[in-house]
Protein backbone atom coordinates (compact mmCIF):
# COMPACT_ATOMS: atom_id res chain seq x y z
CA UNK A 1 0.00 0.00 0.00
CA UNK A 2 2.94 2.79 1.19
CA UNK A 3 4.57 1.79 -3.10
CA UNK A 4 0.80 2.54 -4.02
CA UNK A 5 1.23 6.02 -2.18
CA UNK A 6 4.53 6.90 -3.25
CA UNK A 7 3.70 6.30 -7.27
CA UNK A 8 0.56 8.27 -6.47
CA UNK A 9 2.85 11.16 -4.96
CA UNK A 10 5.57 10.86 -7.99
CA UNK A 11 3.09 11.62 -10.74
CA UNK A 12 0.99 14.05 -8.72
CA UNK A 13 3.57 16.06 -8.16
CA UNK A 14 4.66 16.25 -11.63
CA UNK A 15 1.10 17.20 -12.54
CA UNK A 16 1.02 20.02 -9.83
CA UNK A 17 4.23 21.09 -11.67
CA UNK A 18 2.15 21.10 -15.26
CA UNK A 19 -0.37 22.94 -13.06
CA UNK A 20 1.73 25.27 -11.92
CA UNK A 21 3.37 25.94 -15.36
CA UNK A 22 0.03 26.37 -17.13
CA UNK A 23 -1.43 28.88 -14.68
CA UNK A 24 2.16 30.84 -15.12
CA UNK A 25 2.33 30.60 -18.70
CA UNK A 26 5.66 29.55 -18.80
CA UNK A 27 5.67 27.65 -22.02
CA UNK A 28 3.34 29.88 -23.65
CA UNK A 29 -0.01 29.42 -24.63
CA UNK A 30 0.71 26.25 -26.77
CA UNK A 31 2.68 24.35 -24.08
CA UNK A 32 -0.05 21.43 -24.10
CA UNK A 33 -0.66 20.90 -27.70
CA UNK A 34 3.18 20.81 -27.99
CA UNK A 35 3.67 18.18 -25.39
CA UNK A 36 0.88 16.34 -26.10
CA UNK A 37 2.39 16.10 -29.44
CA UNK A 38 5.68 15.04 -27.88
CA UNK A 39 3.96 11.97 -26.16
CA UNK A 40 1.27 10.80 -29.10
CA UNK A 41 4.32 10.55 -31.76
CA UNK A 42 7.47 10.07 -29.82
CA UNK A 43 7.78 9.49 -26.32
CA UNK A 44 4.53 7.12 -25.82
CA UNK A 45 5.43 4.84 -29.00
CA UNK A 46 8.46 4.18 -28.49
CA UNK A 47 7.32 3.48 -24.66
CA UNK A 48 4.99 1.10 -26.24
CA UNK A 49 7.16 -0.64 -28.52
CA UNK A 50 10.02 -1.58 -26.59
CA UNK A 51 7.47 -2.73 -23.52
CA UNK A 52 5.83 -5.22 -26.31
CA UNK A 53 8.87 -6.26 -28.14
CA UNK A 54 10.94 -7.32 -24.77
CA UNK A 55 7.75 -8.50 -23.36
CA UNK A 56 6.69 -12.38 -23.35
CA UNK A 57 3.76 -12.94 -25.74
CA UNK A 58 1.60 -14.33 -23.12
CA UNK A 59 1.39 -11.24 -21.20
CA UNK A 60 0.23 -8.86 -24.14
CA UNK A 61 -2.96 -11.11 -25.35
CA UNK A 62 -3.67 -11.84 -21.74
CA UNK A 63 -6.58 -12.81 -19.82
CA UNK A 64 -7.11 -9.59 -17.99
CA UNK A 65 -6.94 -8.08 -21.24
CA UNK A 66 -9.74 -9.77 -22.15
CA UNK A 67 -11.64 -8.87 -19.32
CA UNK A 68 -10.70 -5.52 -19.61
CA UNK A 69 -12.12 -6.09 -23.28
CA UNK A 70 -15.19 -7.96 -22.53
CA UNK A 71 -15.91 -5.20 -19.47
CA UNK A 72 -15.15 -2.23 -21.57
CA UNK A 73 -18.03 -3.27 -24.11
CA UNK A 74 -20.46 -4.12 -21.14
CA UNK A 75 -20.00 -0.81 -19.66
CA UNK A 76 -20.32 0.94 -23.13
CA UNK A 77 -23.61 -0.78 -24.12
CA UNK A 78 -25.34 -0.18 -20.53
CA UNK A 79 -24.81 3.33 -20.41
CA UNK A 80 -25.48 3.35 -24.12
CA UNK A 81 -28.93 1.82 -23.56
CA UNK A 82 -30.15 3.76 -20.84
CA UNK A 83 -29.26 6.99 -22.38
CA UNK A 84 -31.00 6.35 -25.50
CA UNK A 85 -33.94 4.48 -23.66
CA UNK A 86 -34.56 6.05 -20.21
CA UNK A 87 -33.09 9.22 -20.93
CA UNK A 88 -34.03 10.14 -24.14
CA UNK A 89 -30.69 11.20 -25.22
CA UNK A 90 -29.61 10.65 -29.39
CA UNK A 91 -27.45 8.46 -30.74
CA UNK A 92 -24.62 11.31 -30.70
CA UNK A 93 -24.95 12.22 -27.22
CA UNK A 94 -25.43 8.96 -25.66
CA UNK A 95 -22.43 7.61 -27.45
CA UNK A 96 -20.27 10.24 -26.23
CA UNK A 97 -21.46 9.40 -22.68
CA UNK A 98 -20.79 5.96 -23.02
CA UNK A 99 -17.51 6.85 -24.16
CA UNK A 100 -16.96 9.21 -21.12
CA UNK A 101 -18.62 5.52 -18.82
CA UNK A 102 -16.24 3.23 -20.33
CA UNK A 103 -13.26 4.36 -22.36
CA UNK A 104 -10.30 5.02 -19.57
CA UNK A 105 -7.15 6.76 -20.26
CA UNK A 106 -4.84 4.52 -20.86
CA UNK A 107 -2.53 6.45 -22.14
CA UNK A 108 -2.13 9.54 -20.04
CA UNK A 109 -2.62 7.92 -16.72
CA UNK A 110 -2.42 4.40 -17.24
CA UNK A 111 0.78 4.71 -18.29
CA UNK A 112 2.81 6.19 -15.69
CA UNK A 113 -0.22 4.63 -13.16
CA UNK A 114 1.24 0.99 -14.25
CA UNK A 115 4.95 1.46 -14.50
CA UNK A 116 4.50 3.01 -10.94
CA UNK A 117 2.20 0.53 -9.06
CA UNK A 118 1.81 -2.26 -11.26
CA UNK A 119 5.29 -2.62 -12.21
CA UNK A 120 4.86 -2.87 -16.32
CA UNK A 121 2.97 -1.38 -18.65
CA UNK A 122 2.25 -4.18 -21.30
CA UNK A 123 -1.26 -4.63 -20.47
CA UNK A 124 -1.79 -0.81 -20.46
CA UNK A 125 -0.23 -0.92 -23.93
CA UNK A 126 -2.24 -3.69 -25.01
CA UNK A 127 -5.53 -2.16 -23.81
CA UNK A 128 -4.51 1.10 -25.80
CA UNK A 129 -4.68 -0.89 -28.79
CA UNK A 130 -8.00 -2.50 -28.20
CA UNK A 131 -9.46 0.90 -27.46
CA UNK A 132 -8.10 2.39 -30.53
CA UNK A 133 -9.06 -0.56 -32.67
CA UNK A 134 -12.28 -1.49 -31.93
CA UNK A 135 -14.10 1.33 -28.91
CA UNK A 136 -13.19 4.28 -30.70
CA UNK A 137 -14.62 2.95 -34.43
CA UNK A 138 -17.43 1.31 -32.57
CA UNK A 139 -18.50 5.19 -31.59
CA UNK A 140 -17.72 7.28 -34.91
CA UNK A 141 -19.66 4.68 -36.40
CA UNK A 142 -22.68 4.86 -34.02
CA UNK A 143 -22.06 8.61 -34.33
CA UNK A 144 -21.88 8.74 -37.98
CA UNK A 145 -25.05 6.51 -38.03
CA UNK A 146 -27.24 9.50 -37.18
CA UNK A 147 -26.62 11.51 -39.47
CA UNK A 148 -22.75 13.28 -38.34
CA UNK A 149 -20.04 12.74 -41.12
CA UNK A 150 -16.68 11.90 -39.19
CA UNK A 151 -14.74 10.84 -42.31
CA UNK A 152 -14.63 8.57 -44.69
CA UNK A 153 -14.60 4.55 -43.87
CA UNK A 154 -11.19 5.05 -45.91
CA UNK A 155 -9.97 8.18 -44.07
CA UNK A 156 -11.18 6.96 -40.78
CA UNK A 157 -8.69 3.74 -41.73
CA UNK A 158 -5.77 5.86 -43.16
CA UNK A 159 -6.00 7.73 -39.59
CA UNK A 160 -5.61 4.20 -37.97
CA UNK A 161 -2.91 2.28 -39.53
CA UNK A 162 -1.15 5.70 -39.48
CA UNK A 163 -1.74 6.33 -35.54
CA UNK A 164 1.82 6.26 -34.07
CA UNK A 165 0.95 4.44 -31.22
CA UNK A 166 -0.86 1.73 -33.26
CA UNK A 167 2.09 0.98 -35.94
CA UNK A 168 4.45 1.47 -32.77
CA UNK A 169 2.10 -1.39 -31.10
CA UNK A 170 1.86 -3.71 -34.29
CA UNK A 171 6.10 -3.25 -34.71
CA UNK A 172 6.40 -4.53 -31.03
CA UNK A 173 3.80 -7.35 -31.21
CA UNK A 174 5.53 -8.60 -34.17
CA UNK A 175 8.97 -8.72 -32.41
CA UNK A 176 7.57 -10.04 -29.17
CA UNK A 177 5.98 -13.03 -30.90
CA UNK A 178 8.89 -13.39 -33.46
CA UNK A 179 11.55 -13.32 -30.25
CA UNK A 180 13.32 -11.05 -32.46
CA UNK A 181 15.96 -8.46 -30.17
CA UNK A 182 16.49 -5.25 -31.64
CA UNK A 183 20.45 -4.09 -31.74
CA UNK A 184 21.49 -2.02 -29.01
CA UNK A 185 22.09 0.69 -31.35
CA UNK A 186 18.40 0.66 -31.77
CA UNK A 187 17.53 0.15 -28.55
CA UNK A 188 19.34 2.36 -26.56
CA UNK A 189 17.94 5.41 -28.51
CA UNK A 190 14.66 4.20 -28.17
CA UNK A 191 15.20 4.06 -24.34
CA UNK A 192 15.82 7.70 -24.18
CA UNK A 193 12.86 8.47 -26.48
CA UNK A 194 10.45 6.25 -23.96
CA UNK A 195 11.79 8.28 -21.25
CA UNK A 196 10.29 11.44 -22.40
CA UNK A 197 6.08 9.58 -22.18
CA UNK A 198 5.79 9.74 -18.60
CA UNK A 199 6.88 13.08 -17.56
CA UNK A 200 5.07 14.37 -21.07
CA UNK A 201 2.02 13.36 -20.47
CA UNK A 202 1.94 14.13 -16.61
CA UNK A 203 2.53 18.05 -17.32
CA UNK A 204 0.70 18.15 -19.89
CA UNK A 205 -2.51 16.44 -17.91
CA UNK A 206 -1.71 19.51 -15.37
CA UNK A 207 -1.50 22.08 -17.79
CA UNK A 208 -5.34 21.14 -19.51
CA UNK A 209 -6.38 21.18 -15.38
CA UNK A 210 -5.97 24.56 -15.19
CA UNK A 211 -6.80 25.36 -18.94
CA UNK A 212 -9.61 23.28 -19.06
CA UNK A 213 -12.14 25.32 -21.75
CA UNK A 214 -15.48 24.27 -24.02
CA UNK A 215 -18.44 24.99 -24.24
CA UNK A 216 -21.23 25.63 -22.13
CA UNK A 217 -23.87 23.19 -24.29
CA UNK A 218 -27.39 22.40 -22.04
CA UNK A 219 -26.51 18.21 -21.26
CA UNK A 220 -27.81 17.23 -17.97
CA UNK A 221 -26.51 16.67 -14.74
CA UNK A 222 -27.85 13.40 -14.45
CA UNK A 223 -26.07 12.16 -17.82
CA UNK A 224 -23.13 13.40 -16.33
CA UNK A 225 -23.38 11.85 -12.71
CA UNK A 226 -24.66 8.79 -14.52
CA UNK A 227 -21.18 8.54 -16.87
CA UNK A 228 -19.36 9.10 -13.66
CA UNK A 229 -20.55 6.28 -11.72
CA UNK A 230 -20.55 4.22 -14.52
CA UNK A 231 -16.85 4.39 -15.28
CA UNK A 232 -15.32 5.09 -11.42
CA UNK A 233 -17.59 2.30 -9.68
CA UNK A 234 -19.61 0.36 -12.16
CA UNK A 235 -16.76 -0.53 -14.41
CA UNK A 236 -13.94 -1.46 -11.75
CA UNK A 237 -16.66 -3.66 -9.92
CA UNK A 238 -17.64 -5.10 -12.98
CA UNK A 239 -14.12 -5.79 -13.97
CA UNK A 240 -13.20 -7.92 -10.25
CA UNK A 241 -16.36 -9.60 -10.41
CA UNK A 242 -15.93 -11.32 -14.08
CA UNK A 243 -11.53 -11.41 -13.25
CA UNK A 244 -12.09 -13.52 -10.20
CA UNK A 245 -15.63 -15.27 -10.51
CA UNK A 246 -16.43 -15.82 -14.35
CA UNK A 247 -12.84 -16.10 -15.56
CA UNK A 248 -11.37 -17.82 -12.44
CA UNK A 249 -7.63 -15.34 -12.63
CA UNK A 250 -5.29 -15.09 -10.16
CA UNK A 251 -5.54 -12.25 -7.94
CA UNK A 252 -2.46 -10.58 -9.33
CA UNK A 253 -4.64 -10.73 -13.13
CA UNK A 254 -7.31 -9.99 -10.91
CA UNK A 255 -5.76 -6.83 -9.38
CA UNK A 256 -4.61 -5.83 -12.96
CA UNK A 257 -7.98 -5.86 -14.55
CA UNK A 258 -9.48 -3.79 -11.79
CA UNK A 259 -7.25 -0.99 -11.51
CA UNK A 260 -7.37 -0.81 -15.13
CA UNK A 261 -10.85 -0.67 -15.31
CA UNK A 262 -11.23 2.11 -12.51
CA UNK A 263 -8.78 4.75 -14.60
CA UNK A 264 -10.52 7.95 -15.26
CA UNK A 265 -12.34 8.88 -18.63
CA UNK A 266 -9.91 8.97 -21.60
CA UNK A 267 -8.86 13.02 -22.29
CA UNK A 268 -9.18 12.33 -26.05
CA UNK A 269 -12.98 12.17 -25.47
CA UNK A 270 -13.15 15.99 -25.53
CA UNK A 271 -11.10 16.00 -29.12
CA UNK A 272 -14.15 13.73 -30.15
CA UNK A 273 -16.66 16.01 -28.78
CA UNK A 274 -15.37 18.81 -30.24
CA UNK A 275 -14.96 17.17 -34.07
CA UNK A 276 -18.57 16.14 -33.87
CA UNK A 277 -19.53 19.15 -31.59
CA UNK A 278 -21.47 16.86 -29.32
CA UNK A 279 -21.67 16.61 -25.55
CA UNK A 280 -18.46 18.97 -24.85
CA UNK A 281 -19.55 19.88 -22.05
CA UNK A 282 -20.37 16.16 -20.45
CA UNK A 283 -17.26 14.85 -21.40
CA UNK A 284 -15.02 18.02 -20.27
CA UNK A 285 -16.83 17.40 -16.66
CA UNK A 286 -16.70 13.91 -17.00
CA UNK A 287 -12.77 13.65 -17.97
CA UNK A 288 -12.10 15.69 -14.66
CA UNK A 289 -14.79 14.23 -11.80
CA UNK A 290 -13.26 11.13 -12.72
CA UNK A 291 -9.65 11.99 -12.80
CA UNK A 292 -10.43 13.30 -8.96
CA UNK A 293 -12.80 10.74 -8.09
CA UNK A 294 -10.14 8.10 -9.49
CA UNK A 295 -7.53 8.88 -7.04
CA UNK A 296 -9.01 7.31 -3.44
CA UNK A 297 -10.71 4.88 -5.87
CA UNK A 298 -7.50 3.44 -7.31
CA UNK A 299 -5.93 3.46 -4.09
CA UNK A 300 -8.52 1.54 -2.10
CA UNK A 301 -8.28 -1.26 -4.83
CA UNK A 302 -4.62 -1.43 -4.34
CA UNK A 303 -5.12 -1.73 -0.50
CA UNK A 304 -8.15 -4.54 -0.63
CA UNK A 305 -6.07 -6.38 -3.51
CA UNK A 306 -2.71 -5.99 -1.40
CA UNK A 307 -0.87 -4.29 -4.19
Amino acid sequence: MLAVLEAFAVIAIIIVVGAIVGRRNVLGDNARMVLNRVAFHVGVPALVLLSLSDSDPAQVFSWPLLVSAVTTLIVFAGYFVIAVTLRRSDRADATIGAWAASWVNAGNLGIPLSAYVLGSITEVSALIVFQTVLLVPLGVAIINSGGRDGGSVAAQIKGLVTNPIIVASAIGTVLGLTGTTLPRAIHQPLELLADLAIPTVLLAFGIALVTQTGGTGKESRVDLWLAVVFKVLLMPALAYVLARWAFGLSPEQTAIATVLAALPAAQNLNTYASVFERGEKLARDATLITTLASVPVIAGIAYLLGL
